[in-house]
């Protein structure tokens, strides 16, 4: 993150940035109710009883993940029914975040096939949000395409455009029953970024395509975020969203002390700065994550016991 690239505004001016967001946030999402953060969960793992205690915590929405390859399965598209039923059994709605865990082409130089994997995303996209419209605070098309891991097609610089446009030139032929938010990008936008110069392309051809840009500020301060958020409004006429922001209850971190502080710190910047919808990652500890990073981001354990993190972000969220 290189904070020199940062357009640098006054705190007035990020004052009236955020005013104007605000005031936008209250039709950008119509399914979501006045308070705007919410909490992730995965598919596999949530139920009914996690809807029931996410939204006593206060939490307003949950976002989980569907892989559009993976939907002809039918015991993967049972999976992503119960999930909304379980979400839909505590009146949360949902923020969808869509991708495919497949390469898209085994030729990433040909234009051709990335179009028709557009075409074809975008048919899946439409498909889920035809099907669960009514619960959908968004669809969010994918999920850090900035790294290698979540775009296996690779190449970034010249495979995502190519893709990303025949979605959206796709998607404007179909009437749109959600708002989007794109491309849950790893790192912020910032001036001259791969993220940057895609969305410049993207949002100058097809400018209905995104309601608003989303972005994961992992290791932002509260004063990069507010830049990050005046550089996207300022660039790309959209407000910025954060899909995905969270914090691991790590020794380095202070353990679940310190996990705590940080949450109840980041929930009280983002409702500061009126950002229209952020996500924090995640609702329960993960025993399937690579290390110990990756399995301790919960609020609660793997198990379901309340970490301090729980009750210091439900003190917050239930004093609005």
């Amino acid at each position: 993150m290189k904070s020199a690239h940062l357009i640098r505004f006054s705190a007035s001016a990020l004052l009236a940035l955020s005013a104007a967001t605000h005031v936008q946030a209250s039709d950008l999402f119509p399914n979501l109710p006045a308070r705007t953060i919410g909490v992730q969960v995965k598919i596999q793992n949530f139920s009914a009883d996690d809807a029931a205690h996410i939204k006593a915590a206060g939490f307003s929405f949950v976002r989980f993940g569907v892989w559009s390859d993976s939907l002809s399965a039918r015991a993967y598209q049972q999976q992503v029914s119960d999930a909304f039923a379980a979400a839909g059994s505590a009146g949360l709605p949902v923020l969808l975040t869509v991708r495919a865990i497949k390469p898209l082409t085994a030729t990433p130089g040909n234009t051709r096939q990335l179009k028709a994997a557009g075409d074809s995303f975008a048919n899946v996209l439409a498909g889920l949000e035809n099907a669960y419209s009514a619960q959908l605070v968004a669809t969010e098309i994918w999920n850090e395409p900035d790294l290698e891991t979540y775009w296996p097609t690779r190449h970034f610089d010249t495979t995502f455009v190519p893709f990303m446009s025949a979605v959206c030139k796709s998607l404007q032929g179909k009437p749109q029953s959600t708002p989007r938010v794109g491309y849950g990008f790893a790192r912020a936008p910032t001036a001259g970024s791969a993220s940057t110069v895609a969305l410049n392309r993207i949002v100058s051809e097809y400018p209905k395509c995104l309601n608003a840009i989303s972005y994961h500020p992992y290791g932002m301060t509260a004063a990069q975020i507010s830049n990050a958020q005046a550089f996207i409004q300022q660039n790309f006429h959209l407000p910025g969203v954060i899909s995905e922001w969270g914090i691991s209850a790590l020794t380095s971190n202070g353990g679940n002390a310190g996990q705590a502080s940080k949450i109840s710190a980041f929930i009280t910047d983002v409702k500061k700065l009126n950002i229209p919808l952020t996500s924090i990652y995640e609702w329960k500890n993960s025993d399937s994550g690579s290390n110990d990073r990756e399995k301790n981001f919960g609020f609660l354990t793997s198990g379901g016991q309340p970490k301090p993190a729980k009750t210091a972000a439900a003190t917050l969220l239930n004093a609005q």
